[in-house]
């Protein structure tokens, strides 16, 4: 029978189909006080595609998989709206264009409400300098952990920056376990230099094919202030 209800209130049934083997909008509930509303396949048995010119949500949160079982590589994610601090509305207006390794999401201009992203190459990987900073005190112990140096990376040069000058006869070298000053000696720096002392060596080991995890190793030698770091830079070269 074809034609329209005018007055049609509802069903009392926990579904309505649309049309003979159609899709179904199913009353369901994900917890005992969260009730949803699902699009669901003529047969009830998975979940059917919904699609709308504009999708709104009245919600903090948008999530992918949310029936998700919480185990193996069947996990939720949740995209969320910060709660407090927005003062207005914001767009975001994604780039259009693919994105390369090592680069990140920028922000490219803001106009009002509206804030467009581009794609941006980041400091790091091939070519670019990273610099690592270590800092230590008098009261620092033997050994300090630094960085890991990636495979294939190449020391440039080290800075011992002394902030507060350190009484006592203390001394520190940069290296790895089982060769503590591979890559600055003792000799290389005086810690007993005035504040602002700036000490560089520049190592010139070859790279290696395998990370190293470098340490800072510090012999207090009677001192009981003193403060500086220690600024590492490394490259992986092409």
């Amino acid at each position: 029978m074809s034609g329209e209800f005018s007055d049609l209130q509802g069903t009392s049934l926990v579904k309505f189909q649309v049309g003979i083997g159609g899709q179904q909008l199913k009353s369901m509930s994900t917890s005992p006080s969260v009730a949803s509303l699902a699009a669901r396949n003529a047969a009830d048995s998975n979940y059917a595609a919904l699609r709308a010119f504009l999708f709104m949500t009245f919600g903090n949160d948008f999530e992918l998989n949310s029936g998700a079982a919480g185990s193996g590589a069947d996990w939720k994610m949740t995209f969320s709206r910060p709660s407090t601090g927005m003062t207005h509305a914001l767009q975001f207006i994604f780039p259009g264009t693919d994105p390369t390794a090592n680069q990140a999401l920028t922000v490219a201009s803001i106009v009002g409400d509206v804030i467009t992203l581009q794609w941006t190459t980041v400091a790091a990987g091939t070519d670019k300098i990273v610099v690592d900073t270590t800092t230590y005190t008098s009261g620092t112990g033997a050994t300090v952990a630094m960085f890991t140096k990636p495979i294939n990376a190449e020391i440039l040069w080290i800075s011992n920056v002394i902030d507060t000058q350190f009484d006592g006869a203390p001394n520190a070298s940069v290296g790895i376990s089982g060769t503590p000053a591979k890559y600055g000696p003792t000799t290389a720096w005086d810690l007993t230099a005035p504040d602002k002392s700036r000490f560089t060596y520049h190592p010139n080991e070859p790279a290696i094919g395998s990370t190293e995890a470098l340490i800072l190793t510090f012999s207090a030698g009677g001192a009981t202030v003193g403060a500086g770091h220690v600024l590492t830079a490394y490259v992986i070269p092409s």
